[in-house]
């Protein structure tokens, strides 16, 4: 017992990659080993891989078995002591990595690699409007929303989550703002000063000039006469805020002259 229980706390403790090798190491040398070592039993090497693959999963259907000393004992040390540990502990990896992988996902801990998706700054009211008429407009895009919440609102595979603040370089490109097809900008409704808000606003269109700066924007402002302020940058449309805000802000995007 204790030598099996010190096998499993190895096994557990390796990478990914090197759990992974051993596996496969293990599966094949038991597959080729087999037919050499009772060559009566295991006639070919699908009847040995086969025997491996039910042994080491634990399913055990006795359509095959080792007869003779050496291919019972090759199992009790390579598969049932070995093997199983082994195995075991690659699917525990295998379902620990998935969980890992969707934690961070809906964390926006992950970068998004696609292009040619739309990215929307700040997850607000505005916003989830806006993607689901991007989702129900074009079947293909895909969406990125930077913010800073803890977690993402709306998991859906076509909705990307980057956690951070839009105005960090590292950030937008954590979004591949690079390739995108177009960023939607709008007014912080969490910030109830509109000088602020648009403040934010300009500083956020002036992190995506600097990383992107062909990339098509839409900026959403408070008040009209702050759209002089942005005249340094390039931004594509402005948009007043209004009731209709989420539907003009895609219609600025999903246009004939934009298609991929």
């Amino acid at each position: 017992m204790i030598v099996l229980r010190r096998l499993y706390l190895t096994a557990t403790n390796l990478s990914w990659v090197m759990l992974t090798v051993f596996t496969v190491i293990l599966i094949a040398l038991s597959t080729l080993a087999m037919p050499w070592i009772e060559p009566e039993t295991f006639n070919t090497y699908g009847d040995s891989f086969w025997f491996t693959m039910t042994t080491m999963l634990t399913v055990g259907y006795g359509d095959f078995y080792p007869v003779t000393a050496a291919g019972r004992l090759f199992t009790i040390l390579f598969l049932y002591i070995a093997g199983i540990g082994l195995f075991a502990s690659f699917i525990g990896k295998a379902i620990e990595s998935l969980t890992v992988y969707k934690r961070k996902k809906e964390g926006g801990e992950l970068m998004y690699q696609g292009k040619n998706h739309v990215v929307i700054i700040d997850w607000s009211h505005k916003a989830e409007n806006a993607i689901r008429e991007i989702l129900k407009r074009d079947p293909k895009i895909e969406v990125v929303v930077i913010d800073r919440l803890e977690k993402a609102k709306e998991i859906h595979e076509r909705i990307h989550y980057v956690k951070g603040n839009a105005t960090d370089g590292a950030v937008l490109k954590k979004a591949n703002i690079g390739l995108a097809k177009a960023v939607l900008i709008f007014a912080d409704d969490r910030i109830e000063d509109q000088i602020l808000t648009d403040g934010k606003s300009l500083m956020v269109a002036t992190a995506v000039e600097r990383i992107a700066s062909d990339v098509h924007t839409t900026v959403e402002v408070e008040r009209e006469e702050h759209i002089p302020n942005f005249s340094h940058i390039n931004i594509d449309k402005f948009i007043l805020s209004n009731g209709t805000i989420a539907k003009l802000a895609v219609d600025s995007i999903l246009t004939t002259d934009l298609a991929v």
